[in-house]
């Protein structure tokens, strides 16, 4: 039954439902006084909770988000031995759902806690090389910018550099092509939704 089509077209589904699943709205209904949807206010992702509720709200869907990008592929890898191309499509399909859930009327977050979740599952070497770069990057920027104004976030910044490098060191590891297809895919992505974020909350102060 695994090995059908049928079965890996509902795991990839349920891949995507599970993505939609955004525990930055949850808690923003849990800690929020207002009656504003989250979405309005901020971004609706681990720093936009963090933002507007602090780290009680953006530790627990930090680990939620990134939790959503290691489940997938690890269960799809261990557990049902599922054939590589139904793997990369589920976790790119795990990603969109954080980008665009559909229960929340595809207003979700950026994705970059999702795929810090993906990579580390997946390329875990490369992904911790590539980590440490991109705090390092956002650490250099945020000093250097600490007494201009700036309209770009140092997270926003790390976070770039780092669904760049990601396919990078894929190549450099030797890791197969379509894994390096997938984190290529990831970078389109966040590349795609963050200028999307970046317009839409640009006058928005509580999102800067």
């Amino acid at each position: 039954m695994i090995d059908t089509i049928y079965f890996k077209i509902f795991y990839i589904i349920a891949s995507y439902l599970l993505g939609s699943v955004l525990f930055a709205y949850i808690m923003a209904k849990i800690l929020g006084k207002g009656k504003q949807n989250l979405s309005e206010i901020d971004r609706p992702g681990t720093a936009g909770a963090g933002r507007q509720f602090g780290y009680k709200a953006s530790i627990p869907t930090f680990i939620f988000d990134v939790g959503k990008g290691v489940l997938v592929p690890l269960i799809a890898i261990k557990v049902l031995h599922l054939d590589i191309y139904t793997v990369v499509i589920a976790t790119l399909a795990v990603l969109v759902g954080h980008n665009w859930p559909i229960f929340f009327k595809f207003n979700g977050g950026g994705g970059i806690a999702t795929t810090i979740g993906i990579a580390a599952y997946l390329i875990t070497y490369g992904f911790l090389i590539v980590f440490g770069i991109s705090l390092l990057v956002g650490g250099i920027y945020k000093f250097a910018m600490h007494k201009k104004k700036h309209d770009v976030n140092p997270n926003v910044i790390g976070g770039a550099l780092g669904t760049f490098l990601l396919p990078i060191f894929c190549i450099i590891f030797n890791e197969p092509i379509e894994i390096t297809i997938l984190f290529i895919c990831i970078f389109l992505i966040i590349f795609g939704k963050g200028l999307i974020l970046h317009f839409r909350y640009r006058y928005n102060p509580t999102a800067n």
